[in-house]
């Protein structure tokens, strides 16, 4: 099978540490209850990379699965769990102001709807007709992706579509990035600006909470070191960030309920 992005069997990150980096910096993105305000903006800002982070592996996972069904049925199975979770958690445990979102705080549904995209565009049908409704469904679904219904989908959605469209040139692909970064720049950018500001202090926070989403592209430069090897404790870890992700946003939650 060909490497799903080639030239990089020579760096040094393999699948499970570029899994349990993006884990630990989820942990810092969820933690602004407990830390200084500007702190939470910095760690904020950087913790832009963990959503596309995973949502790569799982464009990657696309092509190396023996069964892109059960991946994706995986997916939205995950995602019922933590969407009732979620919703049990508000029903019966949470106050107001630590109340969960359903679908707001659950990665898992969109990575699920960039999966059908992705697999929607590369869909191995023979019939030319059938192969190009598909793909216009594709499309039509990665468009109706950028409304912000689920979480960060107007970011992770339009990544995985162009990881799909580029995996094999990785110059194509960090410049069709940097393209994506421009659109969200100019969406955002001037929302954050125009709230009304007195210091460099005041800017940064503005961008950190209005404009974060254009941060995504600091991924370049960790994908730079990964090399797309499972590592020896595949086999043991393959569920870890199933259970870690709905784990730590609870437990959070709960602590933050109990002060």
């Amino acid at each position: 099978m060909q490497q799903f992005t080639p030239n990089i069997s020579n760096k040094a990150m393999n699948r499970e540490t570029f899994k349990i980096i993006l884990m630990g910096l989820m942990v810092l993105d969820h933690i602004e209850y407990f830390i200084s305000p500007y702190l939470a903006d910095f760690f904020h800002i950087i913790t832009r990379i963990v959503a596309v982070g995973f949502a790569y592996l799982v464009v990657e996972g696309m092509h190396y699965t023996h069964s892109r069904k059960n991946y994706l049925t995986r997916l939205i199975g995950w995602s019922i769990f933590m969407g009732l979770g979620n919703y049990l958690l508000n029903i019966f445990v949470l106050r107001q102001p630590n109340q969960m979102s359903i679908l707001g705080d659950n990665i898992f549904a969109t990575l699920a709807l960039g999966l059908v995209v992705i697999w929607l565009w590369d869909n191995q049908v023979k019939n030319l007709n059938s192969q190009k409704r598909l793909r216009v469904l594709s499309v039509v679904l990665l468009i109706f992706s950028i409304v912000p219904f689920l979480e960060g989908s107007t970011v992770i959605v339009p990544f995985m579509f162009i990881t799909q469209l580029t995996h094999q040139n990785v110059k194509k692909r960090n410049l069709f990035y940097i393209g994506l970064m421009v659109f969200l720049a100019l969406i955002e950018l001037p929302m954050a600006l125009s709230i009304p500001i007195n210091n460099s202090l005041m800017l940064f926070d503005s961008i950190a909470m209005n404009a974060s989403d254009i941060f995504f592209v600091l991924i370049i430069p960790l994908l730079h070191f990964y090399n797309g090897k499972i590592g020896p404790h595949s086999r043991q870890l393959k569920y870890l960030f199933y259970v870690f992700y709905p784990a730590h946003l609870w437990l959070i939650h709960l602590i933050m309920n109990a002060l």
